[in-house]
């Protein structure tokens, strides 16, 4: 099946896994109406800041780096593709199995809720307002997360995790060798 458009739904976007209007707003029910991606609301712009705040473009792309000397380029490229295999997803939206525990709060989730689960983390599910970086507490924008001690983060956090961040241009310090 085609995934659902977004814009027609009234969104900005639409969690993978969801196969009707009726799981979306099933899914969307869930969540503090400030962080609801409505067409023109307050959540579309929570949703914006958060791309932004969660997903450095340094951190994804070698262009989007203004401070990286020649001599590390090879050691980011390392750092973006190791995380990549080993910790970055997208998390996947479901109505929940019978039986099922949120991993993070830990109370059940009633069987066919929609809940998320992260592939990378095998069978684990969680309530979508439960869906959150261990670091920062916020929701995951667009269910992008990166995996560290079997534990989710937002990429922003994830790459701290792993290298420190200069303050002055928000880029993780390359030529710091690490191991993912």
């Amino acid at each position: 099946m085609d995934a659902l458009d977004a814009r027609q739904l009234g969104y900005t976007f639409v969690p993978p896994g969801l196969t009707s209007a009726r799981q979306v707003e099933q899914y969307y029910s869930t969540l503090p109406s400030h962080e609801v991606p409505k067409l023109g609301s307050k959540g579309e712009i929570s949703r914006s800041q958060r791309i932004v705040r969660q997903l450095p473009k340094q951190d994804l792309a070698l262009s989007a780096c203004k401070h990286v000397e020649p001599e590390y380029t090879d050691s980011y490229q390392d750092f973006v593709s190791g995380r990549n295999q080993v910790a970055l997803d997208v998390g996947v939206a479901k109505p929940a199995p019978p039986n099922s525990t949120c991993t993070t709060c830990q109370k059940t989730i009633q069987t066919q809720q929609i809940s998320v689960t992260a592939p990378r983390l095998g069978k684990s599910l969680w309530h979508p307002g439960c869906f959150k970086c261990v670091h920062c507490d916020d929701l995951l924008v667009d269910l992008a997360y990166c995996v560290y001690d079997d534990n989710i983060y937002c990429e922003r956090h994830y790459a701290e995790k792993m290298k420190p961040r200069c303050e002055g241009c928000d880029e993780v310090r390359k030529g710091i060798n690490i191991s993912l």
